[in-house]
């Protein structure tokens, strides 16, 4: 049997901040985006805020209802991500076999650790959450347990700094209990669909006929009820196995919400060329290109398209985002985000029986644009359609997995 951790940072960013800046230690603090681009949510906070009822992806004027105390500090993604990197370095002591998930929560298989060290799981565990909490300040709660599932129930199940194992003998009493939307992979629209099915906990879950929520949700329906059963049997990857792009993406929150196209298409157009840029250095291609958009009433909507080739061209991204956005019509925009997904490392491309060139045209202008930009900077450079405006601006990665 496997002996697998899943060891979560507690309040990870609130507790850098904290480190990084004594005052704020014992204090109800909250990490936030910045107010004034429009980033104005709870993306951390400390114990003591926890304990006043903030919650993540709240807005800031509601955790301050909750908490009128609170202290509301700008995010430093860049400080997070040294600390991520110093905690999975602790990690290694102990395995090779270490899967991020986030920057503050990682998989541990330590199942081959176990002679060597001449612990068990509950040993290693405590041993780490000590090594981490004295080297580095944070504390991190850690569930032990023969699959990846309950090992990530079982670090939530104590908080903060704590380690619970889950065994054979009681993973019913400390997993089946927990609502639907504790479980892993379910997500906030599947919530209702369970509860309408009459699964409103991980156990009602575990005991469903498969059959049937597979003619509701599809496929994935036979690894929710394994893994609810203790079934999972998905292993812990190393870093290097999990960071294989899958998609690359780009997108921004606006510092208002926007009406006019031309504004509109502008910042796809820079989404766009972001997007293509970081395809090329990864030397990547892609088949499928996709545009999210926000309304005014923070509501996503989007759709993709895919192409017969693949492409990281700005103008080829850009066309079909642009002509995704024409079909949803969604005005006023608050957000926009570009992805392309269904990525190959094969750039040989096989062109189309009546394809006139232009993708070839679009590659060869690419790797122009790119020797100048490595020379001269990003922003040197920029395609006649694009007009200088107040969106040239360095956009947040969304996501790059």
């Amino acid at each position: 049997m496997r002996t697998i951790l899943h060891c979560d940072l507690d309040n990870f960013y609130a507790s850098v901040e904290a480190i990084l800046n004594p005052e704020l230690v014992g204090k109800p603090i909250a990490v936030c985006g910045d107010p004034e681009m429009r980033h104005g949510i709870v993306l951390a906070k400390s114990e003591p805020a926890k304990k006043c009822g903030v919650r993540t992806g709240e807005p800031i004027w509601m955790a301050r209802q909750k908490c009128p105390d609170i202290i509301i500090v700008s995010g430093r993604h860049g400080e997070y991500s040294k600390y991520a990197k110093k905690v999975r370095e602790i990690y290694y002591r102990y395995t090779d076999l270490v899967e991020p998930f986030g920057d503050d929560e990682c998989w541990l298989d330590v199942t081959g650790s176990l002679k060597l060290l001449k612990k068990d799981g509950k040993q290693i565990a405590d041993e780490i959450r000590d090594v981490v909490r004295t080297e580095l300040g944070l504390t991190i709660s850690v569930g032990v347990s023969w699959n990846k599932t309950f090992a990530k129930l079982g670090s939530d199940y104590k908080k903060p700094d704590a380690t619970t194992v889950v065994c054979p003998g009681k993973y019913k009493e400390i997993i089946w209990v927990n609502p639907i939307q504790n479980m892993l992979y379910v997500g906030r629209r599947s919530v209702g669909l369970f509860e309408k099915l009459g699964i409103k906990t991980i156990g009602d879950l575990a005991r469903y006929d498969a059959e049937i929520l597979k003619s509701h949700i599809g496929i994935n329906a036979i690894d929710l009820i394994n893994a609810a059963k203790g079934e999972d049997i998905s292993e812990v990857k190393s870093f290097d196995d999990v960071r294989v792009v899958k998609s690359v993406g780009n997108g921004t929150t606006l510092p208002y919400d926007l009406t006019d196209l031309r504004e509109i298409e502008q910042v796809i157009y820079l989404l766009s060329e972001e997007v293509a840029y970081r395809m090329r250095r990864k030397g990547v291609k892609g088949f499928t290109v996709s545009l999210s958009v926000r309304d005014s009433n923070l509501s996503w909507e989007g759709a993709q398209e895919t192409i017969g080739y693949p492409t990281n061209s700005a103008k080829t991204i850009l066309e079909i985002a642009g002509g995704i956005y024409k079909k949803l019509n969604i005005s006023p925009v608050r957000s926009l985000r570009v992805a392309v997904s269904n990525l190959t490392k094969d750039t040989r491309m096989q062109l189309d029986f009546f394809d006139d060139g232009k993708e070839e045209v679009n590659d060869k202008f690419s790797e122009v644009f790119d020797k100048i930009r490595r020379k001269y900077g990003t922003k040197s450079i920029y395609y006649g359609t694009h007009h200088k405006s107040k969106f040239d601006m360095q956009f947040d990665v969304i996501d790059e997995t």
